[in-house]
């Protein structure tokens, strides 16, 4: 019955390449948590299509606006299910994202609760959505200043580290290349940004995908000059 109940939803979100289908999982979802507000399931489902919508965003307001959604229902979702991995990974991303999305000096309040959030999703389950928590905490120490515990070198190796257990790993592919691009590493930063363009198509992660490629051929633009 738990997964009937759900299955339109994730249905929705499966189609989630057409933006309008996650506002419509949204609303199925937000029906299940006005009928029932301990619906774990309802809600890191609900913090993962607001994190979704807050990335296809067309401005920083609006994008901030969705993830503090998502970081209210991350939150509603940990406090039912505190062992559960699901809301602690939605609900640190959301915070990271709202961090980078309210600019540096306001985001610098919010990488000791990313970090923290981090580490209890590897803690609970390592390979949740291709070891997302070891990836989300490698871009952490990306993009933090030294003074917050950043450090590119340990980003690579976390990065390295996860496509060892998933190759295909675009975000991982992506974000170790901007590590490489920061440190001078440039040969191996085109060759990551390469492997993401020879990717085909993912069935599971496919809009991911997409949008990394997108991703990658503006870095190769960028920084390399060419015309992929």
């Amino acid at each position: 019955m738990g997964a009937g109940r759900l299955a339109p939803a994730d249905a929705y979100y499966a189609g989630r390449g057409q933006l309008g289908n996650v506002d419509r999982g949204l609303r199925l979802l937000r029906h299940l948590v006005d009928g029932n507000s301990n619906d774990y399931e309802a809600w890191w489902r609900i913090a993962r299509s607001e994190n979704y919508l807050g990335r296809k965003a067309p401005d920083d307001r609006t994008a901030a606006r969705e993830f503090e959604a998502g970081v209210e229902a991350g939150r509603k979702a940990v406090a039912l299910e505190p062992n559960r991995v699901e809301g602690h990974f939605w609900l640190g991303a959301n915070y990271g994202l709202l961090a980078e999305t309210e600019g540096w000096l306001k985001g610098l309040r919010l990488v000791d609760t990313v970090r923290n959030e981090m580490e209890v999703v590897i803690r609970l389950d390592a390979n949740y959505e291709q070891s997302a928590g070891q990836r989300s905490l490698a871009r952490l120490y990306y993009r933090a200043p030294f003074f917050k515990g950043g450090d590119k070198q340990r980003s690579i190796a976390l990065l390295q580290d996860c496509l060892k257990h998933h190759p295909r790993d675009s975000f991982a592919m992506l974000y170790l290349a901007d590590d490489y691009l920061a440190v001078g590493r440039r040969d191996e930063a085109r060759d990551m940004l390469d492997r993401i363009l020879n990717l085909c198509c993912d069935p599971d992660y496919g809009p991911e995908l997409e949008d990394n490629q997108q991703e990658a051929r503006a870095r190769l633009r960028d920084e390399f000059r060419t015309g992929k």
